[in-house]
Order: structure tokens, then C-alpha cells, then sequence
């Protein structure tokens, strides 16, 4: 797993974006957001995966809390150019 960023702080709450590969339940590379603070934090709230044997690229939410769509844009904006195969 491999930190990308600094934290991103949106509405007092702080996020870290992780990339991670997954192997053996899944083929493929993702990224995954992180609510760290104010402690305690939320933990992962979404994670975008693309899976090398269908060649797509799909979201999931991991939380019942809000979260502001400027912080999801930036997540997915991230997550599109990242994940792209080719990069």
C-alpha cells in the first residue's frame, strides 16, 4: 500500500488516499479513501477498483455518514487518473 498524497482536509475532517494492488480475492489496483481525523477517524469511506480481468474501473461507499461531493469529485477525478490502464 502507498500513501499518494498529504491529507485532504474537507469540512474539519481529514482523508488519506492509499493505492493499493489485490491479488488473491481480486485482480487488480485500487485506491482507497481514508477518514483519519479528528480522532477517532471513520476509516475507509470509499474505495475505486479497477479489476485487470474485466477492465472496468467501479466505486464503492463504505459509510452511512455524508460525505461532501467536492470530496468525492476530487476522490474520483484521483481515482480516473490513476487507475487508467495506461498509467
Amino acid at each position: 500500500m502507498n500513501d499518494l498524497s498529504d491529507p485532504w482536509e474537507y469540512d474539519g475532517r481529514y482523508y488519506l488516499v492509499t493505492e493499493f494492488s489485490d491479488v488473491s480475492r481480486r485482480d487488480g489496483l485500487g485506491l482507497e479513501l481514508e477518514d483519519v481525523a479528528p480522532t477517532p477517524g471513520r476509516g475507509n469511506v470509499l474505495e475505486a477498483f479497477r479489476d485487470d480481468t474485466a477492465g472496468t474501473i467501479t466505486i464503492a461507499a463504505f459509510t452511512d455518514q455524508p460525505l461532501p461531493l467536492a470530496l468525492v469529485h476530487r476522490f474520483v477525478t484521483e481515482a480516473a487518473r490513476e487507475l487508467a490502464p495506461d498509467a
